[in-house]
């Protein structure tokens, strides 16, 4: 699969029962090229599986921004490999600490998600270098991403986390690609079709 068509069936899963969806156009063959656009706005108030009341605490294209930023990431990391030949492993989610200032509390998750982070990170860091704030607690919690965090983001800043958060619905926590929100033995989680049987391994 490529990175435009990866990309894409990613954001389409975030934003699914989005009218806005038909407006989606994802161009790009490599992670330097690669770019989305999609009509602005908030998103109705059930998308992806997900509901919201009133609404989702993001904006459509904050949602899409953190996944091609994220994808960049993702693809750059296991060039010149697909990245599914290519899974993030502890050591790099664990590697975010030396990357990132802001990254001062343990990973709580899987490695699947790190690409994720880096990408959230980074964004933040660039909207909020000269602002006094950090993360509380970044973990998993009934299969998706909590990131906790306390000081002084500016409203994308929570835009972006909240996003963040909505996007590993359908991350495998394990690997990064694709996966989706299911319940074995008591215990939610997140997998894709080729690491849903090892949920707890």
């Amino acid at each position: 699969m490529s990175i435009a068509a990866e990309t894409r069936a990613l954001i389409e899963a975030c934003l699914a029962e989005d009218p806005a969806l038909v407006s989606l156009a994802v161009v790009g063959a490599s992670p330097d090229t690669l770019t989305a656009h999609i009509a602005p706005g908030r998103p109705v108030n059930a998308i992806g599986g997900s509901g919201f009341s009133p609404h989702p605490p993001f904006l459509r294209e904050t949602l899409v921004e953190l996944i091609v930023r994220m994808q960049r990431l993702r693809w750059n990391r296991s060039a010149p490999f697909d990245p599914k030949g290519w899974p993030p492993e502890d050591r790099d989610l664990q590697a975010l600490h030396r990357k990132h200032a802001t990254a001062v509390v343990g990973f709580e998750c899987g490695p699947g998600w790190t690409d994720l982070l880096d990408a959230t990170f980074s964004w933040l860091h660039e909207i909020a270098s000269t602002r006094e704030w950090a993360p509380s607690q970044i973990k998993e919690k009934f299969g998706t991403l909590r990131f906790y965090w306390y000081g002084d983001l500016p409203d994308l800043g929570d835009e972006i986390i909240s996003a963040a958060e909505h996007i590993s619905g359908h991350l495998c926590e394990m690997c990064g690609a694709q996966g989706y929100v299911r319940k074995d033995l008591g215990w939610w989680s997140v997998r894709c079709r080729e690491h849903a049987k090892a949920a707890w391994s």
